[in-house]
């Protein structure tokens, strides 16, 4: 949807992409790596922890979606203090305790104190995973929201490159195969100390955070004129070496009194105070945008994160597999003859701990299409609409989905499970930004926050179903993942894009 431009719009025109944006796009960058590493890393850290843990497949599962749970259960009340306190605020605050929740749950030793030190770093992680977007999106003018927004979510792509270069490194050489006992039954292995190294990103971006000052767009939402005038002027000198011209002023404060009337008082009921403060997100004339909006969240979650996070296991069981490999589909290579590597025998748990070298390149070709196309897209919203994107990305996921059900050549495997997952992603971060436009400032973090969280059920949601039926209904579930973009696309005249 296109509105006319606000003052602040173009009074950042003006001023121009320049450091300050540079700056913050990396920042906040790292804190989608971070949020990131700390769900979807699960996917290499889950099945290295068998051993130890001592976990079957449906406690496996059960990690792999308690980040997403985490997230799910914090993202509205995250969404409600962002709007009530500030982005930099809650971002340097959740970092903080996400980062300790994640290293301490890479020392637990039993899968009870595991799955709840996940479920607690997926509460506080919660809020870099969508504060990020709506604190970058309050530096941007209108013109260049949704491609600064593409670019942070290309860090999706440098966090999927992240994860398996480390797990190379920690899992797959032999010099590093290692057990150090601790205490009793803690002993540190590979596995643990690359749990702790997915917590380098939220760390560096926690110390480049103290650099960056407040939003500008919410300090003018909550009436403090000179805090706000004093952050676009930082912005203004940083990038173009001056202060703001008096006309520029005089547009700000102008900005200023149109968005301090949108804020409301606090009641004495919090509860009723966070439902209030989302119901404009459910009348018009947002209500059939914002729910469409999150029923698509809902499916691109499914398939990027639930499916997602299992594409490493199953890439590296269909390359361990032995034998003759010509004419076999992805379902016959994963299942055919093979009996279940998570029952509970030692034999088969070591079999489950031995990540191949083959699985992790797998991965880093995953993370490198995932850049790719997020540059490729950069540069197609210049010239493509964002609706036409969106529906051509559905129709090539769901055609890659049909397809790995029959294909028996390895490469169109590779790629098309790589398709099916990359492409949803893609559009999540389209999706994203749309809202980001769509809705003012005053309801911006909870808009964002209601629909992630719907990605982050969908997530939870195909985890869960990938893991516990994948292997007795192979081609029924891939069936079901190839037909949901579809559903997704009939949705895309309801969207707002």
């Amino acid at each position: 949807m296109h509105q006319h431009l606000s003052e602040f719009d173009v009074v950042m025109e003006q001023i121009g992409f320049g450091r300050v944006h540079l700056f913050a796009t990396v920042t906040l960058g790292l804190l989608q790596m971070m949020a990131i590493l700390e769900t979807m890393g699960m996917g290499i850290i889950g099945p290295a922890a068998v051993c130890d843990l001592r976990m079957n497949l449906m406690q496996l599962t059960s990690i792999l979606a308690a980040g997403f749970m985490g997230i799910i259960c914090s993202s509205y009340f995250w969404g409600y203090i962002t709007d009530k306190m500030g982005r930099r605020w809650i971002l340097l605050r959740t970092i903080s305790v996400s980062n300790i929740c994640s290293v301490i749950s890479m020392f637990m030793v039993s899968f009870s104190g595991f799955y709840v030190m996940r479920f607690m770093t997926g509460i506080f992680v919660a809020g870099p995973s969508f504060v990020a977007v709506t604190y970058l999106s309050e530096f941007c003018n209108k013109q260049i929201m949704s491609r600064a927004v593409t670019h942070l979510y290309m860090f999706t792509g440098f966090a999927m490159l992240y994860s398996p270069a480390w797990g190379t490194l920690f899992q797959a050489q032999a010099y590093m195969d290692f057990e150090l006992v601790i205490s009793g039954s803690l002993t540190v292995r590979p596995w643990r100390i690359l749990g702790c190294m997915f917590t380098l990103p939220g760390l560096i971006a926690f110390f480049l955070l103290l650099r960056m000052p407040e939003s500008p767009k919410f300090l003018f939402m909550i009436g403090e004129t000179q805090k706000g005038m004093d952050v676009m002027d930082w912005v203004c000198r940083k990038n173009t070496g001056r202060s703001l011209n008096p006309e520029q002023v005089a547009n700000m404060l102008k900005f200023q009194k149109k968005v301090e009337v949108k804020r409301q008082k606090n009641a004495n009921n919090i509860l009723l105070t966070m439902l209030n403060d989302a119901m404009p997100l459910f009348r018009k004339p947002y209500v059939w945008y914002f729910v469409s909006g999150c029923a698509v969240m809902f499916v691109m979650g499914l398939l990027a994160n639930g499916l997602g996070i299992w594409y490493t296991s199953m890439r590296n069981r269909a390359n361990m597999r032995i034998g003759p490999k010509e004419h076999m589909t992805l379902c016959s290579l994963l299942f055919d003859n093979i009996p279940s590597r998570m029952k509970e025998s030692e034999e088969d748990l070591n079999i489950v701990c031995n990540d191949d070298l083959h699985s992790f390149n797998d991965s880093l070709i995953l993370g490198a299409t995932y850049i790719i196309l997020y540059n490729v897209c950069w540069l197609l919203l210049f010239y493509v609409p964002r609706k036409a994107l969106l529906v051509t990305s559905l129709v090539i996921a769901s055609t890659c989905g049909f397809a790995i059900i029959f294909v028996s050549n390895h490469f169109i495997q590779l790629f098309s499970l790589i398709f099916l997952v990359s492409f949803p992603g893609l559009i999540i971060s389209l999706m994203g930004g749309a809202l980001l436009e769509f809705v003012p400032t005053y309801i911006r973090a909870k808009a964002l926050c209601i629909s992630l969280m719907w990605c982050r059920w969908g997530a939870a949601v195909g985890a869960t179903v990938v893991g516990s039926s994948i292997e007795k209904h192979c081609e029924i579930t891939l069936l079901a993942m190839a037909i949901l973009p579809l559903f997704a696309a009939s949705l895309e005249s309801f969207l707002p894009l």
